[in-house]
């Protein structure tokens, strides 16, 4: 599936010219619409639907930072085009989680570099379907469980995911040994206490960033992590990509 570009440039010349300068079938890349100020930019996005925005800073009735102060956060792989090299500039726009931002005059490797880097940013979002499918596919494993053991350990992570577990806590629950209660994740769910704890709570995390509703760092809270850096870790390596990545997936689908 080749990835979608908008090229949003006041001036004709350098549009036209970067438009030309690549030939974008070779990095399964298109052009998809062009804009010469942010306001045209925005009224395209809702029929163009580009993964990647090559946008310049300075242009007429609404600028390059106005843009991205509209746009949802991380919602698009942008390469930042500047004629200015000052650093309130720069910071600007990495404030606003862009791929790269290059000076013009654009140099065609650097261009290229970060084009590179920008398809690798989609590619993340387009391969979250199929991590999330596998997360779903592990919990659903338990509705097939016969054990009488098991069943009360699962219900009372249900029950308590969203505060510290620990394998000696179901004890109590369960009347049974860490190493029984563990044996029975291992012969019925094929993982640990520990894994499917870990899974449990990343599935619930993806129902909540999916919700929209609280700020990550406050999801991580919710689901029993109040380390976000740790949480960020954790998830990044189930799903296969971070938190951030999964909000950005699910807000450009609810736009579509």
């Amino acid at each position: 599936m080749k990835h979608k570009i908008l090229v949003v440039e006041d001036e004709a010349i350098i549009r036209r010219g970067l438009i030309k300068s690549v030939n974008w079938e070779d990095f399964d890349l298109e052009i998809v619409g062009e804009a010469n100020n942010g306001k045209t930019a925005l009224s395209q996005l809702a029929t163009t639907y580009p993964d990647i925005i090559l946008l310049d800073i300075n242009m007429p009735i609404m600028n390059g930072i106005e843009l991205l102060e509209i746009l949802p956060e991380n919602t698009y792989s942008i390469i930042v085009l500047s004629g200015h090299s000052e650093f309130e500039y720069a910071q600007q726009a990495i404030k606003f989680g862009v791929v790269e931002y290059l000076l013009k005059p654009i140099d065609q490797d650097k261009l290229i570099e970060a084009l590179i880097k920008a398809k690798d940013r989609v590619d993340q979002m387009r391969r979250l379907p199929s991590k999330n499918e596998d997360v779903y596919q592990f919990l659903n494993l338990h509705q097939h469980v016969n054990s009488i053991t098991l069943t009360k350990a699962l219900d009372y992570i249900k029950e308590n995911y969203q505060h510290k577990i620990i394998l000696e806590d179901l004890v109590n629950q369960t009347k049974k040994s860490t190493t029984s209660i563990n044996n029975r994740f291992q012969q019925h769910l094929n993982m640990t206490f520990n894994e499917y704890l870990t899974l449990y709570r990343i599935q619930i995390a993806i129902e909540h960033i999916k919700e929209h509703q609280y700020h990550l760092y406050e999801i991580a809270d919710m689901v029993g992590y109040n380390d976000y850096k740790y949480f960020n870790q954790v998830f990044t390596k189930v799903v296969g990509v971070s938190p951030k990545i999964v909000r950005t997936y699910f807000t450009r689908n609810q736009q579509k």
